[in-house]
């Protein structure tokens, strides 16, 4: 083989060797690149090097992987769970307290009111906006509801924290995990807006849902949600039919 083939072939070579060091060095990058969420440990669990390995493993939650974070978690397609919100204003508080039960995209909250009457709300996805039923406890008269801007979660007052994950990081004061309310959380809190108001998520890494939250006003605070137990039994097709016994879908 003459010299001048041979110096083609040895720089040939070499540049395929270059390619496959690109080539491992970014898969390595991406794969180091997932988020991981941490396993929940019994009180009984001691940190071997088993436990030293998953910590190790996991990517630790800041402003700029949060969002990331919360994309990875699922809310269970049915349960059920009382929801309380309170709000606190110079001399006074509120508390109201709302059963929830959630079936695919059917939501049913039932709000007891200050004079022991019952808000029942039935909402439901309609293509690109939701449509609502709401009525007053044993009632067959209702009332249809429909926007684009109306969810499941604002007609039970709760703080979306899906929209973490579109705020950009600068948006975010902290975040990270910790334990909490007896689970392990995603803790978010934002920085103040422009109306000085602060949100605090404690967001279950179990299953996904929102299990406290509370809004900051110049240090006081305004606004305050929390969760009870959740039950993720299936739940009975009457809880989401309208009180004429009809579909909310379907009803004009």
């Amino acid at each position: 083989m003459s010299k001048k083939r041979m110096t083609y072939v040895t720089m040939g070579f070499g540049v395929l060797l270059l390619v496959i060091m690109v080539l491992l060095v970014w898969g390595g990058r991406r794969q180091s690149g997932q988020i991981v969420l941490p396993e929940s440990q019994s009180d009984g669990t001691g940190m071997g090097e088993d436990s030293q390995n998953s910590r190790l493993n996991t990517v630790t939650v800041t402003p700029e992987t949060v969002g990331a974070a919360i994309g990875t978690l699922a809310r269970p397609a049915s349960y059920t769970r009382d929801q309380v919100v309170e709000t606190f204003w110079s001399g006074g508080s509120g508390q109201s307290v709302t059963r929830v039960y959630v079936s695919g995209s059917r939501t049913r909250l039932d709000l007891t009111l200050p004079d022991g009457s019952v808000r029942h709300t039935l909402v439901e996805s309609a293509g690109d906006q939701s449509v609502a039923g709401v009525w007053y406890d044993d009632e067959r008269n209702w009332t249809r509801l429909q926007s684009e801007a109306l969810t499941a979660d604002r007609m039970g007052r709760m703080l979306t924290y899906e929209t973490v994950r579109d705020l950009p990081a600068l948006s975010i004061a902290e975040a990270d995990y910790r334990e909490a309310f007896d689970t392990s959380c995603i803790y978010v809190e934002t920085r103040p807006d422009r109306a000085g108001y602060t949100d605090r998520y404690w967001v279950s890494t179990a299953n996904g849902l929102l299990i406290a939250a509370e809004r900051m006003c110049a240090g006081e605070l305004v606004y305050r949600f929390s969760a009870g137990e959740l039950d993720v039994s299936p739940q009975e097709e009457s809880l989401f039919l309208l009180p004429d016994g009809g579909v909310l879908t379907e009803a004009s």
